[in-house]
């Protein structure tokens, strides 16, 4: 009789852990659909914030079994708030967890991008390695050409700043984690720096340089 009820008692709890885990387990696929998923980020001043462009993984796939993306944009007195606006516009909330590579505009020399990037810094999903490039051209487009001609997951980009770095006097990329840390060490800090020629992303060989988060030129 007390085999049975220790039987009994075994397959309740067998049950009850099976009610628990297995709806925690099946909720994992709906909740990544239910993501926007940004791959890279550009930023750039606008008339009243900040316009936050991004790379965004849609569900179609290129010919290289890579999932296709497409560019979507924002505005809002902060960054925090123009993703905001991305999520509130696509219907979903936005993952930053893929996202390797933050496109900063020339239009942000006037502030103090240490400041700017201050959300991603305190945003743990984004990877602390993610490069950061400089820009003289429109950010959204940057982005667009990288998703005509995307060969890795931040539309070709990472290939190009790889190449820029390589060529450089410092040959070495910028990090979000690396700016942030030379900034708080009062360290001047170099950002490579991309452009567009004839509807192609170029490699400028050339360096924006930070003193103190805020930009004080280029180094070529």
């Amino acid at each position: 009789m007390y085999k049975k009820l220790w039987r009994k008692k075994v397959w309740i709890v067998f049950l009850v852990a099976l009610l628990v885990l297995f709806p925690a387990a099946s909720v994992k696929p709906a909740q990544a659909m239910s993501k926007t998923i940004l791959l890279s980020v550009g930023i750039e001043k606008a008339e009243d914030g900040y316009t936050v462009s991004g790379s965004m993984v849609t569900s179609t796939f290129t010919p290289q079994g890579l999932a296709e993306t497409k560019v979507v944009s924002a505005d809002g007195y902060t960054v925090s708030k123009a993703l905001d606006k991305i999520a509130a516009d696509q219907g979903r909330d936005v993952s930053l967890a893929h996202c390797n590579l933050i496109v900063l505009g020339a239009s942000l020399a006037t502030e103090n991008v240490a400041v700017v990037l201050e959300y991603f810094i305190k945003k743990f999903e984004i990877s602390n390695n993610a490069l950061l490039v400089w820009t003289d051209a429109e950010v959204a487009k940057i982005l667009e050409i990288s998703a005509e001609n995307r060969t890795d997951a931040a539309g070709g980009l990472l290939e190009t700043v790889a190449a820029h770095n390589q060529e450089s006097v410092l040959k070495r990329s910028m990090t979000l984690d690396k700016f942030y840390k030379d900034y708080l060490k009062r360290l001047d800090t170099y950002i490579s720096v991309i452009s567009i020629k004839e509807d192609e992303i170029s490699n400028t060989r050339q360096m924006a340089v930070f003193r103190e988060g805020r930009f004080v030129g280029i180094k070529r």
